[in-house]
């Protein structure tokens, strides 16, 4: 066993603070490099299609250049298929021991697949791309300077956070999405590395981009107490629409997984974005254009068309399995379901026209909660994203109400539904490495655990438990050591029964 894997000394850690601050440059730049692409190719594409509904002779040339974006994208799918998709799903499983991933081919294919499906107008995000490409530049420092496996897959993380982070110039989103969402546990140390990544990251991002917020909402005042109960009523809102949004994500997947040529699945999504960007260009693309024209003077009917076509535009978009992602594109959804309310309510009850804002902005963030199941992440996103702080408990309201409902509805988190999807198409095709490995995971508080010495404790085959972190101090476990919640236990595994002994530790640690 090498010890060092378990060593917790001032000068390991700031070791891998340093490297961390590496992971955070590169991949601020390279996210940064990414985001400025998307920009200028969602802008080249819009001006394209507007050119061609003007001038219908250049059609057949239109559909030529569909039918070569059509190609390569699908060349790069096949050849790098980590590449395919959102990129968050991949990042968790890269986490979790699923998937081995090469860093360079991914990095390169989805930035480019992801820069040409935007030039097609296909409704995607760049967070999930940014967060791989940061997880990739990761994967890439940590190969070369890292020393161990377990610090390896905390540097992943943190170039995760970081990519978030620029994507949105939103750090405290990165390294809470990264808690919440792919680690699901706080944990000192990557909570350390994670924001040391994060704040890098976010200084490129604003050196290049500026220190503007990404949304630019005007907000004049704040919702009325007397009035917070229409909060409750927009929380069940979003937590049902949230519910159908996954229930409709998975169904459309696996829809277009029943057309056997991948080459026609994207050919078919390209298709449908041009006849609508054709007709009704403002639904295309990413969103944010259509973000900063939502105004309470759009009418109501109006805005149910956007949000009906942008949902569809989405589902069709995203179903393809073109590198992008759904994080932005359902905050755009959010943003226009939050419309549709706020002018149902505003006119229903005479509430000031300028609420319209809050209501929009309170919409994202429960939708986000709503889908991902990432109720702070959500909070903070949309914080850092307005440039305002005057909406925190309102927000918190809508989340909390949102997360409840849809849980209630029995509706699993997308990226998590999405992973398991991954998985079981990979089913018998994961390579297997030799050797031994360490992995930290948490005493949850409702666990049997709690109280439990290390000899009750079911540990599965080919386990071992070497530490118990606790309170700032390593503990030697004993057999009849007993574990508390909140414990950091270092379990010393087989990297060819990582998968089988992460899923059975979890289900001893977790059962109540």
């Amino acid at each position: 066993m090498k010890l060092k894997d378990i060593e917790k000394s001032t000068n390991k850690n700031l070791y891998l603070l340093f490297l961390s601050v590496l992971v955070g440059l590169s991949a601020g730049f390279l996210t940064s490099l990414y985001r400025l692409a998307l920009e200028k190719a969602e802008t080249l594409g819009l001006k394209i299609y507007n050119f061609t509904s003007h001038q219908l002779f250049t059609l057949p040339l239109l559909i030529l250049g569909l039918l070569l974006l059509t190609a390569v994208i699908t060349f790069l799918m096949k050849r790098y298929p980590m590449s395919s998709g959102s990129g968050i799903p991949q990042v968790k499983g890269q986490l979790q021991g699923y998937f081995k991933n090469n860093w360079f081919t991914t990095a390169f294919s989805k930035f480019v697949a992801g820069t040409l499906a935007m030039l097609g107008g296909l409704s995607l995000g760049r967070e999930g791309p940014s967060i791989q490409l940061g997880a990739s530049m990761g994967q890439m420092v940590s190969s070369r300077l890292a020393e161990t496996e377990r610090h390896k897959r905390i540097l992943i993380a943190s170039g995760a956070s970081a990519g978030l982070s620029a994507a949105f110039n939103a750090p405290l989103s990165g390294v809470m999405f990264t808690l919440e969402e792919v680690f699901k546990y706080f944990s000192p140390l990557i909570l350390v590395t994670c924001m040391a990544s994060a704040m890098v990251a976010d200084m490129v991002s604003r050196l290049i981009f500026g220190a503007e917020p990404v949304f630019h909402f005007q907000i004049v005042g704040s919702i009325e107490l007397s009035d917070y109960w229409l909060l409750l009523l927009l929380g069940v809102v979003l937590g049902f629409f949230g519910a159908f949004y996954n229930w409709t994500l998975l169904k459309s997947q696996g829809l277009m997984k029943k057309i056997n040529s991948s080459f026609l699945r994207v050919f078919i999504s390209f298709a449908v974005v041009a006849v609508t960007a054709l007709i009704f260009p403002l639904v295309v693309g990413s969103g944010h254009h259509l973000m900063e024209r939502f105004s309470f003077g759009m009418g109501l009917g109006f805005l149910c068309v956007i949000l009906v076509s942008k949902y569809v535009i989405s589902m069709i978009s995203y179903a393809s399995g073109v590198p992008g992602g759904i994080f932005f594109p359902l905050l755009v959804l959010g943003a226009s379901l939050g419309a549709v309310f706020a002018t149902i309510v505003i006119n229903g009850f005479q509430l000031p026209h300028h609420l319209f804002a809050n209501f929009v902005i309170l919409a994202m963030a429960g939708t986000f909660t709503a889908i991902v199941r990432a109720p702070m992440t959500g909070i903070l996103l949309l914080v850092e994203m307005t440039g305002s702080f005057d909406h925190l408990l309102p927000l918190a309201l809508v989340s909390l109400v949102a997360y409840v409902v849809a849980d209630l509805l029995h509706a699993a988190p997308i990226y998590d539904s999405l992973l398991e999807i991954m998985l079981d198409d990979r089913e018998g095709k994961q390579e297997v490495e030799e050797g031994q490995m360490m992995f930290e995971t948490i005493v949850p508080f409702d666990s049997i655990a709690d109280h439990s010495t290390v000899a009750q404790l079911a540990l599965p085959e080919g386990c071992l438990l070497v530490s118990v972190h606790r309170s700032g101090r390593d503990i030697i476990p004993q057999g009849k050591t007993e574990l508390q919640a909140g414990d950091y236990l270092t379990i010393l595994i087989k990297r060819e029964d990582e998968i089988l002994a992460r899923e059975e530790l979890r289900k001893v640690l977790t059962e109540k």
